[in-house]
């Protein structure tokens, strides 16, 4: 028997989005368990944020900040994803194709990190100079 019950025309149910909400908060909160580089992305979005705060940066640069850090941790937790069926597929064996994806994978999530430091560096690095004199007001 399925896991899951094929979806209804006939009646809405909003149960089935509350659990599917649920499961989410807990595929969340199982990858800050077990991944530690998630909790780093955190804890530096978590800095980043005070640090908006300390300059006063503009709305839309906070929007920036604000979408290029959620897509550091969605494809953070893509790759825990792919990193999980990837192991339970290869067993304790090695797999050539699990590997791959998990390296494309591990890839994305350095390609989005890195983005998201060349941005905080173009909105935070002329508030820092100014900030110590380096470039006049």
């Amino acid at each position: 028997m399925p896991k899951y019950k094929p979806i209804s025309t006939k009646k809405y149910d909003h149960r089935r989005h509350i659990i599917s909400f649920k499961n989410a908060i807990n595929g969340i909160r199982l990858a800050l368990d077990t991944q530690p580089n998630l909790r780093i992305h955190f804890v530096v979005l978590f800095l980043v944020l005070i640090a908006s705060i300390i300059f006063k940066i503009s709305v839309c640069e906070y929007l920036i900040i604000l979408l290029v850090s959620g897509g550091v941790i969605a494809l953070e937790l893509a790759n825990t994803a792919v990193e999980a069926i990837g192991d339970e597929l290869a067993g304790t064996k090695y797999n050539k194709l699990v590997g791959v994806s998990k390296d494309v994978a591990a890839g994305a999530v350095l390609v989005m990190a890195s983005t998201a430091i060349i941005i905080g560096i173009v909105i935070f690095l002329p508030k820092v100079l100014l900030m110590f004199g380096a470039i006049p007001q």
